[in-house]
């Protein structure tokens, strides 16, 4: 599939952590480990929500490492439009953790059979070789900027800029365009 067609009919876009949503990076030596992210990336995720695009975040991170996309991920899921209460209101951010390789697949592979979808609906954003196994599955394999110059070179997508630092907006941006859908006419979250 070409990645005009795919970006029209992707339903699912699965996200790594570390490389991706928080740049590959993280500050050691305070008595907490930091992570920084873009809020161009969150702002990218809610225009994907509003269209439609149901979102997972798989990530090999667990125990106190994933504490930062957890409570990434509690903070998206708590937007007004994402309450479940609201018959209109966007799907919530599904968060699997300490998946790695052939983990990351059945993860998604999980997720797309409990919606009635396939491979063929998903796009995935990775960004080293932990990635692989599904980045070579989904119809639209994406990469930041920073990936592995081996994992740019899988992908059908790659981000201008960096993992953390708005790729995932690059990412968005794509999709909007190829639909031809005006981001001034969506909620800003």
């Amino acid at each position: 599939m070409d990645i005009q067609n795919a970006a029209k009919n992707i339903k699912v876009l699965f996200l790594d952590s570390d490389g991706v949503i928080f740049p590959n990076t993280v500050l050691m030596g305070a008595p907490f480990m930091a992570k920084s992210r873009s809020y161009y990336d969150g702002q990218g995720i809610s225009l994907l929500r509003a269209i439609g695009i149901r979102i997972a975040i798989i990530t090999n991170e667990k125990d106190q490492a994933a504490d930062a996309i957890r409570t990434t991920v509690e903070k998206w899921n708590s937007l007004p439009s994402s309450k479940p209460q609201q018959s209109d209101g966007w799907e919530p951010i599904v968060l699997y953790e300490g998946c790695g390789g052939e983990q990351k697949s059945a993860a998604a592979e999980e997720f797309l059979a409990s919606r009635g979808l396939s491979f063929s609906d998903a796009g995935f954003m990775g960004d080293d070789m932990v990635d692989v196994p599904l980045l070579r599955t989904v119809a639209l394999p994406a990469a930041p900027a920073s990936a592995e110059r081996a994992i740019r070179d899988l992908c059908t997508f790659v981000a201008e800029r960096n993992g953390g630092e708005g790729a995932i907006r690059d990412f968005t941006n794509m999709i909007l365009a190829a639909r031809n859908i005006d981001p001034f006419l969506l909620p800003a979250q």
